[in-house]
């Protein structure tokens, strides 16, 4: 899906703005401090909930505030509308609606608009642990096969009776009461992301050509626990290990996605623009998968698309965005071919003529 409106109120120091984007490429100008950051953001909470530099609700709301609101009207492919928004309060409450309805997950608006976001610490992606890895891997998997939040929380859930059983020093049987529902949905979650896994890297190898790097990143994925043994049987013979640290070190909730770049880690290697290409390789593979499987697209934003990156690899990185049938939001960067400009110099967004 597209948005074709756009609504923010009391969000960071977005007092009250609406606007109609393109369905191809926005431009969000204006002067430091305007907001042009806080528009991609607001667009990026309404699908994920939370914003890409924070997942903290009470830095979101505009001071002097107790909620924000952000709403959009969306088109699919079939030019059908659908309307969808979050309300958030400082003290904890969200109120999400899809279609008028009131809904209880926000998976339901997330499957509806999948965003990515290429920001300025996207190289955290390889620089930071492996959560932020296996994040990325759950986004395409969640979009590539509808069952996989509902595994994903039966899994979290007899993770969460696992471990508190195992802190608390709980019979061997009570630990063991959950090895079923664990290794069945970890299992699934395991196959799951494997084989997206193998969708996403020829095109990642693609993508890189085109940005003309001059190195070749290796994807391994980790499954997390032994490649010899199913994990029902990791967890049987491994039991007196997990009791003594009082907790599962075993399942796909270790799971870790390497990048290397001939035999040594990526992160020690590459320079940080070299990271940030690799990375926006990564999401742009993602959108590749997303749109040849289910004929679907994300919503691209890219806040200072430039930190780190020299002007030629800039270039690269929107003539591909700028090729794909994908919507995109872009921060501060006048004069893109193609382009609609918005310019929040005044406190509104007002449309600009195309280049």
């Amino acid at each position: 899906m597209i948005l074709t409106q756009f609504q923010v109120i009391s969000f960071r120091n977005l007092d009250s703005l609406t606007f109609a984007p393109s369905p191809g490429v926005n431009v969000i100008v204006g002067p430091n401090g305007a907001g042009k950051s806080s528009v991609l953001e607001a667009i990026h909470t309404l699908s994920a909930g939370h914003s890409f530099r924070t997942r903290k609700a009470r830095e979101l709301i505009a001071h002097n505030t107790d909620s924000f609101t952000v709403s959009g009207l969306l088109q699919d492919r079939q030019g059908r509308e659908h309307r969808c928004g979050m309300k958030r309060s400082a003290n904890g409450d969200v109120e999400l609606r899809m279609n008028y309805e009131t809904v209880r997950s926000m998976a339901v608006i997330s499957r509806a608009i999948p965003v990515k976001a290429l920001t300025p610490d996207s190289h955290a992606l390889i620089q930071d642990g492996p959560t932020a890895r296996r994040q990325f891997i759950d986004w395409g998997a969640f979009h590539e096969e509808p069952d996989f939040f509902a595994h994903w929380k039966l899994y979290r859930r007899a993770l969460a009776q696992r471990n508190q059983a195992l802190r608390v020093g709980a019979p061997e049987a009570e630990v063991t009461s959950w090895n079923n529902e664990f290794a069945a949905a970890g299992s699934w979650i395991d196959d799951c992301r494997s084989n997206y896994l193998k969708k996403l890297e020829p095109y990642f190898q693609r993508l890189l050509e085109q940005l003309t790097t001059s190195f070749t990143v290796n994807l391994t994925y980790k499954r997390g626990f032994s490649e010899e043994r199913t994990l029902l049987e990791t967890l049987a013979k491994n039991l007196r290990q997990h009791q003594r640290f009082r907790t599962t070190t075993d399942g796909p909730h270790r799971a870790e996605l390497a990048m290397t770049v001939g035999e040594h880690p990526a992160r020690q290697v590459l320079s940080r623009g070299q990271q940030k290409l690799v990375v926006y390789a990564l999401h742009l593979a993602q959108l590749e998968v997303l749109h040849e499987d289910e004929e679907r697209h994300a919503i691209v934003l890219c806040d200072d698309l430039a930190s780190e990156l020299d002007q030629a690899n800039v270039s690269r990185v929107l003539k591909l965005l700028g090729s794909k049938p994908t919507q995109v939001f872009i921060a501060g960067t006048e004069g893109l071919e193609g382009a609609v400009n918005f310019d929040l110099s005044h406190g509104g967004l007002v449309e600009r003529a195309g280049v």
